[in-house]
């Protein structure tokens, strides 16, 4: 061979760069990579290979997958375990719904009732906001005494009691005076008489012709730009007379002697038909006394108000006008008001003759 075809030669070319310094230190860095060159081609019909087995392998990997997960990512573990169970209970909540309808039913069914139930809370809510913060005690309820029966004597006659209240006697009352039937509308007539008859009937008032003043026009008619005026006693003024104003007079009724007669007996009638008429034993009295007076009526007993029936007894009369629940009244003066006002009547001895007998 010839020098020439020899530096032709690759192998040689090649020989001879091997022998400088740089070329040295090149060829100790390719040989690895001149290594993993055949390694990669290695690789790819493994990597082939793998691609394969990795397609039919791929439901096997989808299964597989969450193990992987769980062994690559330990701190991710948890997560990852919930979400099975989530997907898992997801059907359950879709499914509990339906299954819960018909509770849904029944407590709507019952609505109602709670509706009624509500106002009735809403009132004891009420009532306890009304409530005071304190409650106050009870009334201590006081213990209703016995009524005692009121006291009657006989009916038709008169009872004769002593200072003491008991009982002697009874005396026959005469029939023209104390048996005579009760008739209202002469019994009202009377009153009414009885009533009218202490009418003074003396309140007046003066007319515009008795008050003093002048006669005279105030201003002229026309002109003033003011109402019409003429004297100053006219009644629409102030210090004027009064216009129907009340007048002295007598409120009187005109009723007959007999009349009145009869409607006292009337009264006098009822009071002995109810066995309410007594007769005081032994009321003399020589100065008036208040307390002597009361406490027969007390030991009496007999329903109030009373009236004394007396003749020409002053001291008798005085003694009664101190008390609320009596009257005193002379025989003369008797009239059907006071006997009918007064439940009760005790007369004394000189009363029962004079009104009997009379």
């Amino acid at each position: 061979m010839t020098a020439d075809e020899t530096r032709k030669t690759p192998d040689v070319e090649a020989a001879a760069a091997a022998d400088t310094p740089a070329a040295k230190k090149a060829a100790a860095k390719k040989p690895a990579v001149k290594k993993a060159a055949p390694a990669k081609a290695a690789a790819e019909p493994a990597a082939a290979k793998a691609a394969s087995a990795k397609e039919a392998a791929r439901p096997a990997a989808k299964k597989a997958a969450p193990a992987k997960a769980e062994k690559a990512e330990p701190t991710a573990r948890k997560p990852a375990a919930k979400k099975p169970a989530a997907k898992k209970a997801a059907p359950a909540e879709k499914a509990a719904p339906a299954e819960k309808k018909p509770v849904a039913k029944k407590a709507a069914a019952k609505k109602p009732a709670a509706k009624k139930a509500a106002p009735a809370k809403a009132e004891k809510a009420e009532k306890a906001a009304r409530k005071p913060a304190f409650e106050r005690p009870p009334k201590p309820v006081a213990a209703k005494k016995p009524e005692s029966e009121e006291r009657k004597g006989a009916a038709g006659v008169a009872t004769v009691v002593d200072a003491s209240g008991k009982e002697l006697e009874t005396r026959k009352l005469a029939a023209d005076r104390f048996a005579v039937p009760a008739d209202v509308n002469t019994l009202h007539l009377a009153v009414r008489a009885e009533q009218a008859a202490r009418r003074r009937g003396t309140a007046s008032s003066k007319t515009r012709g008795e008050v003093s003043g002048s006669t005279a026009k105030l201003y002229r008619q026309k002109g003033t730009g003011r109402a019409r005026a003429g004297s100053v006693k006219s009644p629409i003024r102030t210090g004027g007379g009064v216009t129907f104003g009340p007048r002295p007079r007598s409120f009187d009724i005109k009723i007959n002697r007999k009349v009145m007669r009869k409607a006292l007996a009337m009264a006098l009638s009822d009071r002995a038909a109810n066995g309410r008429v007594f007769v005081a034993a032994g009321l003399e009295l020589d100065e008036p006394s208040t307390h002597t007076v009361e406490t027969l009526l007390v030991n009496l007993d007999i329903a109030a108000p009373v009236l004394i029936v007396t003749q020409d007894e002053p001291v008798v009369t005085k003694s009664v006008r101190n008390l609320s629940y009596a009257e005193a009244s002379e025989v003369a003066a008797l009239s059907t008001e006071q006997v009918l006002r007064a439940r009760s009547l005790v007369l004394t001895e000189k009363a029962f003759a004079a009104l009997n007998e009379a």
